[in-house]
């Protein structure tokens, strides 16, 4: 494995390349069944069709390599669905991680150089409107076996193949908190008792504050963020000290805290409630950037990555897949958390409008 590290630590907001996989082995051939229906496309026989995506499997394992940019920062399945993509496509995967508006900037300068560096990126389903609409740096999203197996409720408008969501949720610290006062609910979060006690993403900028905030304002409503915003909120926008800050017992409550980040504070006086309302989440998936130099090599990925191989590695960290069945098997708190109701997301055509009363609200 080649790892070339860009200035930086090891954080979540670095920025890292790595090479994943060399091994050329044979590749599987995508059945449908001669005379069954076929997800490729309509109107042709399912033995075409399968013959056809033969055609991009050949041609993938011909261009034995993808390259891929993620905003999904400092996560081991990255390189574990990296591997298996190798083991099972002979492809290898080189990977570039760094925060969503770095890799934006990077695909500009390089697009606008005419360098196109990159096959796949994956990243948020607001993002990816931002590279569609804006950027112009995205191709179509192409039709492969996978495609119309996942959920109707994850085929988005924008051209994104649909991963995983991401939820949050809220955490507490136990030695402070009494069960029978834990909040079941985001609007227990506006109790008065709570007031002083609340550590807080900032809902003033894009990231998990403004995510809940976006969620609430639409769901519960003004009057009520306007009561969680006298709460004398300490208002954070580093998401690892911010959970170790609850730890040591600094505030009795943390929100909206990365669900899936539970298994690493096991054992901790913490607790990660999932509020009966429902988790406010991002929705992940990869994209297509223009002229891919590794086309077919990028259909395979994109099909891998919303078959069951990865759906199962993604529901068993707490992520929420995006195809069903995925959950049968895990133990009870992990599912609790992969299968939570999902309650609301941001979006891009309303960024402007929302982070103004945000700002607004939280002076």
């Amino acid at each position: 494995m080649l790892d070339r590290r860009f200035q930086g630590g090891e954080t979540r907001d670095d920025k890292h390349i790595h090479d994943f996989g060399h091994s050329k082995m044979d590749a599987p051939v995508f059945h449908g069944g001669c005379g069954q229906p076929c997800h490729l496309g309509s109107g042709r026989p399912a033995c075409a069709q399968d013959a056809e995506w033969q055609k991009v499997i050949d041609a993938g394992k011909k261009e034995g390599s993808l390259v891929l940019y993620t905003a999904l920062v400092g996560q081991p399945s990255t390189k574990q669905i990296a591997e298996a993509f190798t083991k099972q496509y002979g492809i290898s995967v080189e990977v570039l991680e760094a925060r969503a508006s770095e890799i934006r900037e990077r695909v500009r300068v390089e697009q606008a150089a005419g360098r196109f560096a990159a096959d796949v990126m994956f990243t948020s389903e607001g993002q990816t409107m931002l590279y569609d609409k804006e950027d112009k740096s995205v191709d179509p999203l192409p039709a492969t076996p996978n495609s119309q197996k996942i959920n109707d409720k994850f085929k988005v408008k924008v051209p994104m193949a649909s991963v995983m969501t991401i939820p949050y949720g809220i955490m507490i610290n136990t030695g402070l908190v009494k069960p029978a006062d834990e909040p079941k609910s985001w609007k227990d979060i506006a109790d008065p008792k709570w007031q002083g006690k609340i550590l807080s993403d900032d809902p003033r900028a894009i990231g998990a504050g403004y995510l809940w905030f976006f969620s609430t304002y639409d769901k519960i409503g003004e009057d009520y963020v306007k009561k969680v915003a006298s709460q004398k909120l300490v208002f954070t926008r580093d998401q690892r000290e911010s959970q170790r800050r609850t730890v040591r017992g600094e505030y009795s409550i943390y929100m909206p805290v990365i669900m899936t980040d539970f298994s690493d504070l096991k054992g901790l006086p913490v607790k990660f409630i999932i509020p009966e309302e429902g988790v406010p989440y991002v929705l992940y998936g990869n994209v297509m950037l223009k002229k891919a130099p590794h086309p077919n090599a990028a259909k395979l990925y994109l099909d891998f990555m919303q078959g069951p191989v990865v759906q199962k590695i993604y529901a068993s960290l707490g992520y929420g897949p995006v195809l069903s069945g995925m959950t049968e098997g895990l133990p009870a708190d992990v599912k609790a958390i992969s299968e939570a109701k999902l309650y609301g997301t941001t979006d891009t055509t309303r960024q402007n409008e929302m982070l103004a009363k945000s700002k607004d609200i939280f002076k």
